[in-house]
């Protein structure tokens, strides 16, 4: 298993509290959130940061819609963010009837829905305690929930495996889960990876995952056969998430956060790889194309 290691990363955006879903788009910007001070930015091709939503508590996801929405987990659930206008929609706050806590990592499917994660944050940040379990659900395009587990302690990243057979989903206290796709419909899954801060996560193109370990501090790389390959460190006491960073060379999108001891120094980063991380893709959400 190789040691831990500095990693070569160049630094696109600084001085946040702890940095969250970064996510890249077409147009050559990059989004991204300050989990703990409730914001939501964009970084343009050209370097300035722009934020784009304040006020929004615990945004730990972003996903493109192909309306050109933004949807941003956070307390409460999901909203759809307008870039133009500002404006915002509520596109989910509740599953069963009942009330959504917070919406944390999510990740679309390649038809139009996303999977996502539930996760009690009132109890983590507010109240110092054990979370209540949490949920992983899919929402398809029409806006059908499936629940696919209502167990998760804390649910973070979610990434298929370029063959498509594979749905990975990181459960911080466990480490991944394996899910196989069966006509694009998950089964039972397994534990494949096991680790205690497993945080967010992304695969690449050999079939390969990045995996954020966000107390340890540690961006790890694993095999498609879960061996450990890659463990590297930043100067920041947490990195906390990662995401594909399309063009030339490869690189991946890095994000890191800040403590009490160190604070503000949460970024967003980018490290070149030698294989090409797999794509993400955007929602299309009906209830989105009818607004």
């Amino acid at each position: 298993m190789p040691e831990p290691a500095a990693a070569d990363f160049e630094e696109l955006a600084s001085g946040f509290l702890f940095v969250e879903a970064p996510r890249a788009a077409a147009d050559g910007s990059i989004w991204f959130s300050d989990l703990s001070a409730g914001s939501v930015h964009r970084r343009e091709a050209d370097g300035t940061v722009r934020t784009m939503l304040t006020g929004r508590d615990w945004v730990g996801g972003l996903v493109h819609d192909a309306s050109g929405k933004v949807l941003c987990g956070g307390r409460g659930g999901i909203i759809a963010l307008d870039p133009l206008t500002g404006d915002t929609q509520v596109v989910l706050s509740e599953i069963e009837g009942e009330p959504i806590i917070a919406v944390n990592d999510m990740e679309a499917d390649g038809a139009g829905g996303f999977y996502a994660g539930t996760i009690d944050f009132v109890s983590i940040m507010e109240l110092g305690r054990k979370p209540a379990p949490g949920c992983l659900f899919h929402m398809d395009a029409s806006g059908k929930i499936t629940l696919m587990r209502r167990d998760v302690f804390a649910s973070n990243g979610i990434a298929f495996s370029p063959c498509g057979r594979w749905l990975y989903h990181s459960e911080t206290s466990c480490g991944v889960w394996r899910y196989a796709l069966s006509d694009g419909v998950p089964e039972k899954p397994e534990l494949f990876i096991s680790l205690d801060d497993s945080d967010g996560l992304v695969t690449d193109r050999d079939g390969a995952l990045w995996v954020a370990c966000w107390e340890s501090g540690i961006l790890r790389r694993f095999s498609a056969e879960g061996r450990q390959t890659h463990c590297l460190t930043s100067r920041a006491p947490h990195i906390v998430s990662v995401a594909v960073m399309p063009g030339e060379p490869a690189s991946l999108l890095v994000t890191t956060g800040g403590n009490a001891e160190a604070s503000g120094v949460g970024g967003l980063l980018r490290l070149a790889v030698d294989v090409p991380g797999v794509a993400d893709h955007k929602t299309a959400l009906t209830m989105l194309e009818r607004a």
